[in-house]
């Protein structure tokens, strides 16, 4: 019977931890963010099952895009991919840019969940 319900904890232990690393593809898709970056820039994000727009104003941008364990491409035609660091902190995402180039370019960006 003991080992019965040693069993039984394990597997609603692996369970909820399962539960708690969301994967941050649904995660990010489930929301519509407001981002921040360091070049002084803010603007809106959603993001698609494979792509994410960037909204400033009446201004938006496209990007496919794809995560691959900490890392985040953003991909716009033929173009060289922009990678950012992907890190989560409570329920902000942090972008950290992987080149001076982008990050001079871009800055580093942090998403917060929008209100709307």
């Amino acid at each position: 019977m003991k080992r019965f319900i040693y069993v039984l904890l394990i597997v609603i232990a692996v369970f909820g931890l399962s539960a708690c690393g969301k994967n941050p593809s649904d995660d990010l898709q489930s929301k519509k963010w407001n981002v921040v970056a360091t070049n002084g820039e803010s603007y809106t994000a959603e993001f698609g099952k494979n792509a994410v727009s960037f909204k400033m104003g009446s201004f938006t941008r496209g990007f496919t895009y794809k995560i691959n364990k900490d890392e985040i491409s953003l991909e716009e035609g033929e173009e060289e991919p922009i990678l950012f660091e992907l890190k989560k902190d409570g329920d902000e995402y942090i972008f950290k840019a992987t080149t001076e180039a982008i990050k001079d370019k871009f800055g580093d960006l942090t998403l917060s969940p929008s209100k709307e």
